[in-house]
C-alpha cells in the first residue's frame, strides 16, 4: 500500500507545485474563504483524475475526442484569464470564476494537454506496474489538497502585506491563466 501511496503523493506534489492555471486561480482568488476555494478547486480537479484512474482500472487506454475537449477547455481558460485581468480591482470581491472553484478545477484539468499526455503515458505505465488504484488516487489528490491548501493560506495571510500591489498580482495571474490556455492550444496543434 505505502509503495504506491507515498510515490503517488510525491508525484502528485511535484505536479501540483508546477506553475499552472490552478496556481494562477488560487493566487487570484483573494482572502475570502481561501481553504474552501482551494478544496473546491481540488474537488473539481479530482473528477477527471478519478475518471482517468477508473478508466485505466477497467482497461481504457484512449479517450475519445480528447483534443476537442482540451481545445474547448483551453478557450474557457483564456476567457477566465482575461476576465480576471479586467476585473482585478484590488478589492476582496471574488470574480465570477472564483465563485465556482470546482468548475474551474474541472475545466482547467481537462483543458490541459499535458494532463492528458501525462495520464496516457506515465499514469497508465505506473498503474500497470502498481495496480493499487484507490491508493494511487488518494495519494495523488492528497498532494493537491496539501499544496493548494498551503498556497491558499499563504495568499490569504499575504494579502494585507501586498496591499496596493495585490491588484497587480491578480492581473499577473490572469495573464498567466490566459497564457496557459494559449500554450495548451499550441501544444494541441503540435500533437
Amino acid at each position: 500500500m505505502f509503495e504506491v501511496l507515498i510515490p503517488s503523493f510525491l508525484i502528485g506534489f511535484s505536479g501540483a507545485a508546477a506553475p499552472g492555471p490552478m496556481t494562477a486561480y488560487v493566487l487570484g482568488a483573494g482572502t475570502r474563504r481561501p481553504l474552501l476555494r482551494a478544496a473546491g478547486l481540488v474537488a473539481g480537479h479530482g473528477v477527471p483524475e478519478l475518471a482517468m484512474v477508473a478508466a485505466i482500472a477497467y482497461g481504457v487506454r484512449e479517450i475519445p475526442h480528447a483534443h476537442g475537449i482540451a481545445l474547448i477547455g483551453s478557450c474557457v481558460l483564456i476567457l477566465f484569464g482575461i476576465q480576471q485581468f479586467r476585473q482585478a480591482d484590488g478589492h476582496l470581491n471574488a470574480q465570477e470564476e472564483t465563485k465556482k472553484p470546482a468548475a474551474f478545477g474541472l475545466l482547467s484539468t481537462i483543458a490541459n494537454p499535458y494532463w492528458w499526455i501525462w495520464w496516457l503515458t506515465f499514469g497508465v505505465g505506473f498503474l500497470a506496474l502498481h495496480p493499487l488504484y484507490v491508493e494511487f488516487f488518494v495519494g495523488h489528490i492528497a498532494a493537491d489538497m496539501v499544496w493548494f491548501g498551503m498556497l491558499a493560506v499563504l495568499v490569504g495571510k499575504g494579502m494585507p502585506l501586498l496591499g496596493k500591489h495585490y491588484k497587480r498580482v491578480v492581473q499577473a495571474s490572469g495573464i498567466a491563466m490566459a497564457l496557459f490556455g494559449l500554450a495548451f492550444i499550441a501544444a494541441l496543434v503540435s500533437v
